[in-house]
């Protein structure tokens, strides 16, 4: 569940510990190359690998997995966010960098601020699906 050390949910109240874990487990999914838009396997792959046409001919093919319902609502709610706090989530849960270095390539935010946007767009996140359901 956690890529990030245990310690940066020690301050963080229950409803926003809630919506940091569902956020790590998007980010699973929304680092997987599959989930980005992109096929797992480019045709030339395919074909070298399946024959001329790219399809498989094993009867036990299996499918791509699809998204869990859960992370595909927390997908949905990251994609009514803002810019500035889209930018910010992708940031901090699809990249590893040190807090400062992920503020500098926001924009050029200070630290403190980007702490701020993040923690908005965590409560922004978790509104919306509190209102999903």
């Amino acid at each position: 569940m956690t890529e990030r050390p245990s310690r940066s949910m020690n301050h963080m109240d229950p409803e926003t510990k809630i919506v940091h874990a569902r956020l790590e487990e998007w980010a699973k999914w929304a680092k997987d190359l599959g989930i980005s838009g992109y096929p797992r396997q480019s045709l030339t792959e395919k074909a070298a690998k399946y024959g001329k046409l790219g399809i498989p001919q094993e009867p036990l093919h299996k499918p791509e997995p699809m998204m869990p319902e859960r992370v595909a609502a927390t997908d949905a709610a990251i994609s009514k966010l803002g810019d500035i706090d889209r930018r910010v989530i992708f940031a901090y849960y699809l990249q590893w960098a040190p807090v400062e270095v992920m503020a500098r390539r926001c924009g050029g935010m200070r630290v403190r601020q980007f702490q701020n946007v993040l923690r908005r767009a965590r409560w922004r996140i978790g509104g919306f699906l509190d209102a999903t359901g």
